[in-house]
């Protein structure tokens, strides 16, 4: 599915204008589109009515083409929170319209939603901007109080930004939203993408010639990226062929977090694994997970890289397919060294995950002495670190925040995590959307950083190793939840339910 921003949208729908696909026709093919899924929806809950709120811009003219359409299987009912629309094509749609109910006083809406049992929101599309007004946010309110009340949003849910997922108060929970042309890219981050419920594309006839021209192209990430990506394990196999992968990572303190990124990679299909680290957590890593090897380093007090590591590590890498360095490194002083003189040293793809990142936010143009490609994984917190902005600065719009890392550095893929996790390279983005909010513990990206290491490992083309590691990661984590619930849930949880989940990809 491709994704674009508001401004895009518009564009592409003037560059189809342009060729010939009139505004006409596209609100024509948007209208029929969503009358073909309210006409299903509405069948399914055994419901003959349906109401649509309509403000005054062409949101309401794809309502009323679908108004049109319907009137003759439903009882229509049609309310205006804005009077006539204003624009000419939805005027005109307007006109068309023939056997419905049309209202604008306030109290005959109000009256007229607390009945309804299906909901159209029509009132606002992706141009939106402002606050809803408190008539609107009691309409919604009255919506969302009814959990018998059904609702499908046009477009985009009214308050929703359609640019970075923001909302604003009142902005309905939909049961699905039927978006136009292409979905905006919004609607797949958090928070809007709470509000959405199934979303639904309906092609209204751009042109491939006018996608053709947008500059920094953004996709939803499917289970066809990850069945296109994965290598094919023939009958004939051998470890060799599917990778070395080491991981730098652990100390005393945390000993899980290596241990975790150990088993999920061996679940994701490496040939082998190896965890260099102090030569305690070696052996606590290897006590619970015997299919991984161990590489001793020299290490202080706390079990903490120092930098007579460098060298061994360097030595044992010159036969690995990919490093990953960081999960439970810790943060002593050494260590900045030790990770710096690894980018620089490491003739393989390396992806650097947690404290690799922040021991390197000080002085992160190191990833321009990187040999090969570096997959960068950071949490919103450390990309605030890295690039010494605020959290909220990050999150205003996660896919600019990601492409502005990748565009600094030549190699780099950058895995924005969160809802909606964002793969970001130079040229292109893509937006994960399995996973759920039972996995906001620690340690899950521990076993998310393992999966991306081990795809990378087995050669596969590091952004697609990191599409192919949160989409699976998300997916095994919904499973998770399924059996475990959200709350209870765990980490390793995950890692258990990666066979049930690659069963489908061998």
């Amino acid at each position: 599915m491709r994704l674009v921003t508001p401004l895009e949208m518009m564009k592409l729908e003037d560059l189809a204008n342009q060729a010939g696909v009139t505004y006409d026709m596209m609100m024509e093919n948007a209208g029929a589109g969503l009358a073909e899924y309210l006409g299903q929806f509405a069948e399914s809950i055994a419901s003959d009515e349906i109401l649509f709120l309509c403000g005054n811009g062409n949101n309401a003219g794809d309502c009323f083409v679908a108004a049109r359409l319907l009137s003759d299987r439903f009882r229509i009912t049609i309310c205006l929170t804005s009077g006539v629309p204003k624009t000419r094509t939805a005027f005109m749609k307007y006109k068309e319209m023939r056997n419905v109910t049309t209202m604008e006083d306030p109290d005959q809406i109000r009256q007229a939603v607390t009945g309804a049992p299906l909901v159209v929101d029509g009132l606002f599309g992706i141009g939106f901007r402002g606050e809803l007004s408190a008539f609107i946010q009691e309409l919604f309110k009255i919506v969302d109080a009814d959990p018998d009340k059904k609702c499908v949003a046009v477009d985009i849910p009214s308050g929703g930004n359609g640019l970075g997922g923001t909302v604003t108060a009142g902005t309905p929970h939909c049961d699905a939203t039927i978006t136009f042309g292409a979905a905006k890219r919004g609607l797949l981050l958090a928070p809007l993408s709470e509000y959405v419920g199934v979303l639904k594309l309906v092609d209204i006839g751009i042109p491939q010639e006018a996608f053709d021209t947008l500059s920094y192209p953004v996709l939803r990430i499917s289970g066809n990226t990850v069945k296109d990506a994965l290598p094919k394990r023939p009958i004939s196999a051998h470890k060799g062929m599917f990778g070395r992968l080491l991981i730098v990572g652990g100390c005393r303190n945390m000993p899980g977090a290596a241990m975790l990124a150990a088993q999920a990679a061996i679940r994701g299909g490496v040939g082998t694994c190896c965890i260099a680290s102090d030569i305690d957590v070696c052996r606590m890593v290897v006590s619970q997970t015997p299919e991984c090897m161990m590489l001793p380093v020299p290490s202080d007090a706390k079990g903490m890289l120092t930098v007579q590591a460098v060298h061994p590590i360097l030595e044992y890498a010159k036969t690995c397919t990919a490093v990953l360095i960081g999960p439970g490194l810790g943060q002593s002083g050494d260590l900045k060294q030790v990770v710096a003189a690894l980018i620089e040293g490491l003739d393989c793809p390396i992806i650097l995950d947690a404290d690799g990142l922040n021991l390197i936010a000080s002085s992160i143009d190191i990833l321009q002495k990187a040999k090969q490609t570096v997959i960068l994984t950071p949490h919103p917190a450390e990309m605030g670190r890295l690039l010494h902005c605020s959290v909220t600065e990050v999150q205003l719009d996660r896919i600019a925040t990601a492409k502005r890392l990748a565009d600094r550095y030549r190699n780099t893929v950058v895995v924005l995590k969160g809802a909606g996790t964002v793969v970001a390279t130079t040229d292109h983005a893509s937006i994960n959307m399995t996973g759920n909010s039972g996995m906001s513990k620690g340690g899950s990206g521990d076993v998310l950083a393992g999966l991306i290491g081990s795809f990378t490992a087995q050669k596969i083309d590091p952004e697609k190793s990191a599409q192919c590691g949160v989409y699976l990661h998300g997916l095994a984590g919904d499973c998770a939840a399924a059996e475990f619930s959200r709350r209870a849930m765990l980490p390793s949880d995950i890692i258990r339910q990666l066979p049930l989940v690659f069963g489908d990809y061998d």
